[in-house]
């Protein structure tokens, strides 16, 4: 049995306590006997001078298998709605990160700092603007499968479902074959067409993330057949 991420990694525990420190103090990490980790206390939204704006009643859960998973923020106060248009999940898990693009803002590896600096202070910064009756400040993707199909789509540069899947079919395979047919769809070799490009994606979307997105969108077979959507 796989032992959870602050036993088998206690320097992460210690990273995390010391960017706490340094910027966050209102927050702490907690380990319990059970072995649940969690950050709790109030989040500080800052302006860009770093004069502070508001602030929020916050618990961000670092599940076992942290940092392979992202961690889990809920708004504790009662100030945020538990709804779609409120980027809150109806259990009352926030929106902060669409898991697919947490390459560009918290890799793994990244210290715990860059998501309490980038997609948790955006997505509090974003509840502030607009409860002052500003529109959200970042761009909005749609819930579920539909944002998950807007996501690639931009990422991919395509409007075509069936481009979409087979780009993901290609990704989440741990071998890349060049002498398959291009998923762009140019007819084509990989070899031959979009090769970097398909490298570039494989270093952003890891093969358990792609399949995952297939498995979101409804695609059951293998796209060069046909994506058939359930």
């Amino acid at each position: 049995m796989r032992r959870p991420w602050h036993e088998a990694q206690p320097e992460l525990v210690d990273g995390i306590r010391a960017d706490l420190l340094a910027r966050y103090s209102s927050l702490h990490l907690f380990i319990n006997e059970a072995g649940d980790a969690e950050v709790r206390g109030t989040f500080p939204v800052l302006s860009p001078e770093g004069r502070e704006l508001d602030r929020y009643q916050v618990t961000i859960e670092l599940h076992a298998d942290y940092p392979d998973s992202l961690p889990g923020v809920r708004e504790t106060g009662g100030r945020i709605p538990w709804r779609e248009d409120s980027h809150v999940e109806s259990d009352g898990k926030a929106c902060v990160l669409i898991p697919d693009d947490r390459w560009r803002s918290f890799p793994k590896g990244a210290p715990f700092r860059c998501f309490l600096e980038g997609p948790v202070h955006n997505f509090f910064l974003g509840q502030s603007l607009v409860a002052q009756g500003e529109k959200w400040p970042f761009g909005e993707w749609q819930h579920g499968a539909a944002g998950v199909l807007q996501y690639y789509r931009e990422l991919i540069g395509t409007e075509n479902v069936r481009t979409v899947a087979r780009f993901l079919y290609v990704l989440k395979k741990l071998n890349l074959k060049p002498h398959l047919d291009c998923p762009c769809g140019s007819g084509l070799k990989i070899e031959k067409c979009c090769k970097s490009k398909i490298l570039d994606l494989r270093r952003k979307i890891p093969a358990a993330t792609a399949t995952k997105a297939l498995t979101t969108l409804g695609i059951a077979a293998s796209p060069y057949n046909g994506p058939r959507l359930r």
